[in-house]
């Protein structure tokens, strides 16, 4: 088989193998329907195990999570020696197309909020030229309101249609990098004394986070072969986007805060730091791929002949929900946003290929790393429909299993199972109470929302899980094997922030 052969094999494996599971389920539930639901029982004990290990895992991050926020990383850094740390410096490098004023004006704000000195922050707004009107009338907005509080505040225009390249933020960033190295050598500042931010428009910084990355840098004893991943949570508008989407994104939030517990897990994602050491001898980001966060992961890995691991920052970078102008315009623009997340299956084929023919590579930590990453989106485009919907298959296929035993028993224990699965969730309900912002607009006593999302937590889900998580990954899955390849669409975005600025999260 061919290289190209044997890429587009990968290409196609994912999708394949989710839509063998939906289709050969039927005969299997049409000739052995017993076989069926005992393989359904032990599937759903295999989830509730997982559903309560992830429970520990959420407490756990949620430990590490307070432990973290209540430290003093600046008081911590001066006790390093011969003060290495004042020789770090920080790249914020943050893309923008089409993005209002005030959306970049909270992004920035939140990093003059910081308590690491600002002489050491770069701030860098990567404009798009096929909006340059408009970035650069931002752009010199911002840098008369705020270049005198920072290091230095630039700007960086990005060609449109260059070739090879795929529009997106990838693209937009490593054009961005290059030419700020010019700025960086003009001062004689040393790669590896630059930790590199990338942010996207909406997100704010915890006023720790830059102190905190500076200390996990600088105490690393390999910080070449690291990315540091900080906390994504999604809570700058959470009370203003309708509730199944709330509640979408307190899940997102909180599975990041699960992931964190697991650092051989841990990949890039949304906001995360690298040095610009590493991000040099990796060709800084992807070009070719419009999801290049988790991406960066793996050219790093390859890069480095598998010597790369993400070290979580349990510091968060405050990012927006999905909240368009209508409420089913809200609802299309989360699903497309699942879309281009779980289009993140289309590193299978660039990771596999890879791995086949990296000997350098130790064979064990290959297999390993391919079979999770396999296994999470095989998981992300199946799960939910086998809970929710293939599961049910022998009481639609086989007229021979309504009339046995299994028949009456099969629901009782299914739904006991799945009973206790929610039990599991109230970890994450708990947990969510504790670190919502307050809500500012609320035109009820903020128990009446939490007591409403805690009731019908267990029902939305279930709806969204397969609407807005299972569909779009299998959407995804289904276009790569087809060759018909997502390009890159900014998510709608509010300006509306109930819960963005709120004193526990600048202060």
């Amino acid at each position: 088989m061919s290289k190209h052969g044997l890429y587009r094999f990968f290409e196609i494996l994912p999708g394949a193998c989710a839509w063998a599971t939906f289709i050969l389920a039927i005969p299997l539930a049409i000739y052995f329907p017993k076989l069926f639901a005992c393989i359904i029982i032990i599937y759903s004990v295999y989830w509730l195990f997982r559903t309560f290990v992830m429970s520990g895992r959420m407490i756990k991050g949620y430990r590490r999570y307070n432990k973290d926020r209540r430290s003093d990383w600046m008081k911590k850094l001066t006790t390093l020696p011969d003060n290495s740390w004042k020789n770090i410096y920080h790249l914020v490098i943050v893309p923008t197309y089409k993005e209002k004023l005030e959306i970049l004006e909270s992004s920035i704000e939140s990093v003059i909020n910081s308590d690491f000195p600002l002489d050491h922050i770069i701030y860098v707004l990567a404009v798009e030229e096929r909006d340059r009107e408009n970035g650069v009338m931002i752009a010199e907005t911002l840098r008369k309101k705020y270049s005198s509080k920072l290091f230095a505040f630039l700007s960086t225009i990005h060609p449109a249609n260059i070739q090879g390249e795929v529009k997106g933020k990838g693209a937009n960033i490593y054009y961005s990098a290059k030419e700020v190295l010019k700025f960086i050598d003009r001062n004689n500042i040393p790669y590896k004394n630059i930790m590199v931010t990338t942010m996207d428009a909406d997100n704010l910084t915890d006023k720790k986070y830059f102190s905190n990355l500076t200390y996990a840098f600088a105490i690393d004893p390999d910080p070449l072969h690291k990315s540091f991943q900080p906390l994504p949570m999604y809570f700058n508008n959470i009370w203003d986007v309708p509730t199944p989407m709330r509640l979408m994104a307190m899940s997102s939030s909180f599975w990041q805060m699960v992931v964190a517990t697991q650092p051989h897990m841990l990949r890039n994602f949304s906001a995360h730091a690298q040095s610009l050491d590493a991000l040099i001898q990796t060709d800084f980001w992807s070009r070719k791929t419009i999801v290049e966060d988790g991406h960066q992961f793996w050219r790093s890995y390859f890069a480095f002949d598998g010597n790369h691991q993400v070290v979580p920052i349990f510091a968060p970078i405050y990012m927006d929900a999905v909240l368009a102008e209508t409420f089913f315009k809200t609802l299309q623009e989360q699903y497309l946003q699942q879309r281009r997340w779980s289009w993140g299956v289309s590193d299978i084929p660039f990771v596999f290929t890879r791995m086949i023919n990296d000997r350098k590579i130790p064979f064990f930590d290959k297999l390993y790393k391919a079979i999770m990453l396999f296994d999470s989106y095989y998981n992300w485009s199946t799960a939910s429909f086998i809970l929710a919907i293939v599961a049910w298959y022998p009481f639609v296929f086989s007229h021979s299993f309504m009339t046995s035993i299994y028949a009456y028993s099969f629901p009782v224990v299914y739904k006991l199972l799945l009973m206790l699965a929610w039990v599991g969730m109230i970890t994450t309900l708990v947990i969510s109470t504790i670190l919502l912002p307050p809500n500012k607009n609320r035109r009820w006593h903020p128990w009446f929302y939490l007591i409403k999302d805690w009731i019908i937590n267990p029902i939305i889900l279930a709806v969204t899980n397969v609407i807005f998580s299972a569909i779009p990954a299998l959407d995804s899955q289904t276009r790569l094997m087809f060759k018909k390849y997502l390009e890159f669409r900014v998510t709608v975005k509010s300006t509306n922030r109930s819960g963005a600025l709120t004193e526990n999260k600048i202060s």
